[in-house]
């Protein structure tokens, strides 16, 4: 901690040298501007001791996010795959994506023991994507056995909306269940 200013003496944010300031972190001392104050239910704190405390609940490793990922992706690539072929309503579907998104979500925290990292959410988000893409060209390969061009896959995406609103919905879950929301 630095010596308390004496009356004349000007004090500065420590990130923003150009901005007085008198206020400080009530945890480490570090002078900082409004902009880089965080309110707490303690007082204000600096964006560096909040990281600190946040990081004590993100510990996840480079293969967590690799294991979130694939666990989205297959499990959202066997739900677009089923969901395809059988062509269910768009109002059904809204109703279906709620237990597979959360589903999902939750085998996927499962299969890396509810650890989290700061990316996992968006991490989660990438897998029900890929896993999405994969189902549909799964199922066209399936029944058509051919490959489709990319051209033609975007006008199946664009054309079939109930898979743009079943991957948002799934992916909205995914998120927020990494994100701690629900």
């Amino acid at each position: 901690m630095s010596e308390a200013p004496t009356i004349d003496e000007k004090t500065f944010c420590e990130l923003h040298p150009d901005r007085e300031t008198s206020l400080r972190c009530n945890k480490c001392g570090r002078y900082m501007c409004p902009d880089c104050a965080v309110p707490t239910p303690v007082g204000y704190r600096c964006k560096q001791c909040v990281r600190q405390h946040e990081d004590k609940f993100f510990n996840a490793s480079q293969n967590d996010y690799i294991i979130i990922f694939a666990v989205c992706a297959v499990l959202s690539a066997i739900a677009f795959g089923i969901t395809s072929r059988i062509g269910i309503p768009i109002l059904l579907m809204v109703f279906i994506a709620i237990p597979v998104g959360t589903g999902i979500s939750e085998l996927a925290l499962r299969s890396v023991q509810r650890r989290r990292g700061r990316q996992s959410a968006w991490v989660g988000i990438g897998g029900v994507v890929v896993g999405a893409l994969l189902g549909i060209i799964g199922m066209i390969v399936l029944t058509t056995g051919i490959f489709p061009p990319l051209d033609i896959l975007m006008r199946i995406l664009v054309a079939d909306f109930r898979t743009i609103v079943f991957a948002a919905l799934i992916g909205y879950f995914v998120y927020n269940r990494f994100k701690m929301r629900m």
